[in-house]
């Protein structure tokens, strides 16, 4: 399905019923890794699958920054009328999730932060290749040019942007092989009211999301509080 927000075009799938959750794909890949969260979820939850602009389906030809990706979300949730949905984002996806927190407080119920970061420059680039190159939803040279652009030009949240944030927050980071410090995901945590760190150790960058018991239990005892 699409709808226009934001002047563009976006690509999006709904999966169950229940209360709703919104699910934001890394940078650069597509909805096919965000399939393996909404079909653990969509048998308790109203499970929205978006593409974020430059990815999957949704339009490309468009500026690339996370301050118009999160008001991309925010206009989804006003023109779906989705009722403060729970909103998980992985990897960069997690930064477009903090920038509609901190932008739109009232739009959502709850924050997920899966391997994320809230600052610039914290993910290496030749790291940050070689990771994206063994993905099996790797798109292609030109478009992930573009996302390491995002990634090191971005504006950086401050300790006082992140402190805006007031409902519950999970944050989410897979120890010593996670391309994202762990430093980085104690930085989002420790500045958030509402916050639970959860180091996965040795789990990698958001590798967790395929059959990690641990952080399946993490997850659902948090979206059910």
């Amino acid at each position: 399905m699409y709808v226009n927000v934001n002047k563009i075009k976006i690509h999006y799938e709904v999966l169950g019923e229940g209360k709703p959750i919104i699910l934001l794909n890394p940078n650069s890949v597509n909805t096919g890794m965000m399939k393996i969260i909404a079909n653990r979820l969509k048998n308790k939850y109203m499970v929205y699958i978006f593409d974020r602009r430059c990815c999957g389906k949704s339009e490309k030809k468009c500026s690339l920054t996370y301050e118009e990706s999160a008001k991309d979300v925010y206009e989804f949730i006003e023109k779906l009328n989705i009722n403060k949905p729970f909103l998980l984002g992985l990897s960069g996806g997690g930064t477009v999730a903090l920038n509609v927190a901190v932008r739109y407080p009232e739009s959502v119920s709850k924050l997920i932060l899966c391997s994320s970061v809230a600052r610039n420059n914290t993910i290496k680039k030749p790291t940050y290749a070689k990771i994206m190159e063994k993905l099996p939803w790797y798109p292609g040279k030109k478009n992930n040019e573009k996302f390491e652009k995002l990634m090191n030009e971005s504006h950086s949240m401050a300790k006082e942007e992140l402190k805006i944030i007031s409902v519950p927050t999970l944050v989410f980071n897979g120890g010593a092989k996670d391309v994202v410090p762990i430093n980085e995901a104690e930085f989002i945590s420790s500045n958030i009211k509402d916050s639970k760190l959860v180091i996965l150790e040795k789990a990698g960058h958001c590798n967790y999301i395929i059959n990690n018991a641990a952080f399946y239990d993490e997850l659902n005892n948090f979206l059910v509080k």
